[in-house]
C-alpha cells in the first residue's frame, strides 16, 4: 500500500494553516523516491538504532552530582556508571580516601584505569591525574594505595573479594 503524495495529504480546510501557505507547501514539497541502495542503507541504520535502544545502548550522561556512591571498603567508595547486560564488564569510579588500600587481586579480563584526581601507588610506581594503567587478563594486580586520596575511572570486571590474591596480599602486608 503506497502513501498518497504530500499534496493529497495536506488539508486545505485546516483553519490553522492559511490556504495560500498550504498550497505553496503542497507545490514545494514533492515525494521523492529513494534509490534502492539509499533505502537499504536507511533501513539498516534505523534497524541498528532500534536494536541498540532495545539492548540499552543509547548514549548516557551521568553528571558528577548524579549517581550513587556505595561503600566498597572502609576507605573506598564506588559509583557504577554502566554495567554490561550480560555481566561481562562494567565502568565505574573509585573514590579512595587518604590512606586507602586495595589488596592485590586477580584479573579475569583486561582492566583499564585512568587516574582522574589525586595520586595512587600501584605496586612501587606513583602515578597521578591523567595516567592510564592497564592490568591484563590473567595477571595478579599489585596493591593500590593512596596516601592523600584519589578518584579513578575503571573499566573491567565487577570487583569481588573472591578475586583477592591471598598470597600477594600477605606479602604486601609483611612489607
Amino acid at each position: 500500500m503506497s502513501t498518497p503524495p504530500f499534496s493529497d495529504r495536506m488539508s486545505h480546510d485546516d483553519p490553522t494553516v492559511p490556504a495560500p501557505l498550504a498550497e505553496a507547501l503542497a507545490d514545494a514539497v514533492r515525494d521523492a523516491p529513494l534509490d534502492p541502495m539509499a533505502e537499504r542503507f536507511m533501513k539498516s541504520r534505523l534497524a541498528a538504532r532500534v536494536r541498540d535502544h532495545e539492548r540499552g545502548l543509547a548514549s548516557a550522561t551521568i553528571r558528577p552530582e548524579h549517581g550513587e556512591w556505595e561503600r566498597f571498603s572502609p576507605r573506598i567508595k564506588m559509583k557504577v556508571l554502566r554495567r554490561e547486560a550480560d555481566g561481562s564488564s562494567m565502568s565505574y569510579l573509585l573514590k579512595l580516601e587518604a590512606g586507602a588500600f586495595l589488596v592485590p587481586h586477580h584479573h579475569h579480563i583486561d582492566e583499564e584505569c585512568v587516574v582522574l584526581e589525586g595520586q595512587v601507588t600501584i605496586g612501587d610506581e606513583l602515578v597521578g591525574a591523567g595516567t592510564y594503567h592497564l592490568a591484563p587478563s590473567g595477571m595478579v594486580h599489585q596493591a593500590i594505595r593512596s596516601e592523600h586520596g584519589a578518584v579513578l575511572f575503571i573499566r573491567g570486571k565487577e570487583p569481588s573479594w573472591r578475586d583477592t590474591a591471598v598470597r600477594a596480599t600477605l606479602r604486601e602486608m609483611l612489607r
